[in-house]
């Protein structure tokens, strides 16, 4: 019982920042088919994938 054992690396594809970029416009655009599907197919990185959706999704005020 180790006190700081190591997981194995999650498994999951991890989404390029181009396909998180298409997927946070179309969220703005109002349709969460496309975050929906990445996040899915991310496995143990759903999460993380989630939040990188979020961040570029985020607009500056005009």
């Amino acid at each position: 019982m180790g006190l700081f054992r190591r997981q194995s690396e999650p498994s999951g594809y991890r989404p390029t920042d181009a396909e998180v970029a298409d997927a946070a416009a179309q969220l703005n655009a109002g349709s969460h088919h496309a975050a929906w599907d990445i996040t899915l197919h991310s496995g143990d990185r759903r999460q993380e994938t989630a939040m990188r959706i979020l961040g570029a999704s985020i607009q500056d005020p005009e």
